[in-house]
């Protein structure tokens, strides 16, 4: 008996709460938006972070404050016009946004391609990484009314509809293709229309056929990490592009998001003592000690797939795979409440963010 309760009591422990943020209880919800805004409104600079290169620290600069500019949107979607909850998260995402614009925050992008993307819209390099998560942010925000940057929004879509016109998928970096990167342009290229009230753009309906031929996994349903122009494979499927690019396409194709969730649970998703989890690598396959995508692996498993799945779970109604995934990031990621603020201590201000995005994430009868 004692075995027993030893593995189940502190999953069960840990499992509390997590209907607070499947159902959008508010008071959790504005206690990590505090949490996050003591993050971007400081004013980060890479030097914040800390993992050892200084390209991943600006590349987590970046993805700070774009998935904390993610988390305002949702919350500011969830409520009324003159709402001033709406309008407090407007402001902060209004302030992400034009963050990201900044040079410091898009270091890591110029220096791989030695001009900033925002003065590259009519040229052909790819800047699919900077583009397209900065894209879908922006147009993201067009869609909850007039805001400063309207202009530079539609300018990133219209720029990422002719990449992708020109390209089936196109370069993060010189040489380098990740179709999870071009996952986050299309829903951009894609929202634009929606908030226009167009059709679904052709090139948008094109990579999303692309992608199905070409970039999941005939076997997995698994999205493949990187590829080559071509389109064949330079990677194996796995856990983190596939959760994340869920996430993307959730703006585009509401299927196909659920189908590389559900791909993603039955080949990499499992449970250990009532903690749930995803791993990087399918059918076993090499662990190490992770990478930049994965986060750091403990037993296969990965940091990032695994958080970015809560979004999946609670979007798809996945309630119990959702409280096993919540377990999970209140276990490592030790949130503590100070002042009405709700942080994860051990996140750092990336960690805050993504949970931020994830956890508020809308759900599958939200319209």
């Amino acid at each position: 008996m004692a075995a027993v309760v030893t593995a189940t009591v502190p999953a069960a422990i840990c499992r509390s709460g997590a209907d607070e943020w499947r159902t959008d209880d508010p008071a959790a919800q504005l206690a990590l938006a505090a949490g996050v805004s003591h993050w971007t409104e400081r004013e980060l600079e890479a030097a914040s972070f800390t993992t050892g290169d200084a390209l991943f620290d600006a590349e987590w600069l970046f993805g700070t404050y774009m998935m904390a500019a993610m988390g305002y949107g949702q919350l500011a979607a969830q409520r009324p016009e003159g709402d001033p909850v709406r309008a407090q998260m407007l402001t902060r995402m209004d302030h992400c946004l034009g963050r990201l614009g900044e040079p410091d925050v898009a270091a890591f992008d110029t220096g791989k391609w030695g001009r900033a993307a925002l003065d590259d819209l009519d040229g052909d390099a790819g800047h699919a990484a900077y583009l397209g998560y900065y894209g879908l942010a922006l147009t993201f925000r067009s869609g909850l009314g007039a805001h400063p940057l309207a202009s530079r929004a539609e300018a990133v879509a219209d720029a990422l509809a002719r990449r992708l016109a020109q390209e089936d998928v196109i370069e993060t970096y010189p040489g380098e293709r990740y179709p999870v990167d071009n996952a986050a342009g299309v829903a951009a290229v894609a929202l634009k229309a929606q908030n226009r009230h167009h059709a679904r753009p052709h090139v948008v309906a094109r990579w999303l056929e692309v992608m199905d031929e070409r970039f999941v996994d005939p076997t997995s349903g698994l999205l493949v990490q990187s590829v080559r122009a071509d389109g064949t494979r330079l990677d194996v499927p796995r856990g983190s592009g596939t959760a994340l690019a869920s996430y993307f396409l959730s703006f585009v194709d509401a299927a196909r998001s659920r189908a590389l969730y559900e791909a993603a649970m039955a080949s990499l998703g499992d449970r250990v003592l009532g903690f749930g989890a995803l791993r990087e690598y399918p059918d076993g396959g090499r662990t190490g000690d992770g990478d930049i995508d994965s986060g750091p692996l403990i037993a296969g498993f990965s940091i990032a797939a695994t958080g970015f799945a809560l979004a999946g779970a609670k979007r798809f109604g996945d309630e119990a795979t959702f409280a096993s995934l919540w377990a999970t990031a209140r276990l490592f990621g030790a949130p503590r409440r100070r002042d009405n603020a709700l942080h994860f201590a051990t996140g750092g201000p990336l960690g805050d963010a993504i949970l931020f995005a994830m956890l508020t994430a809308r759900r599958d009868e939200d319209p």
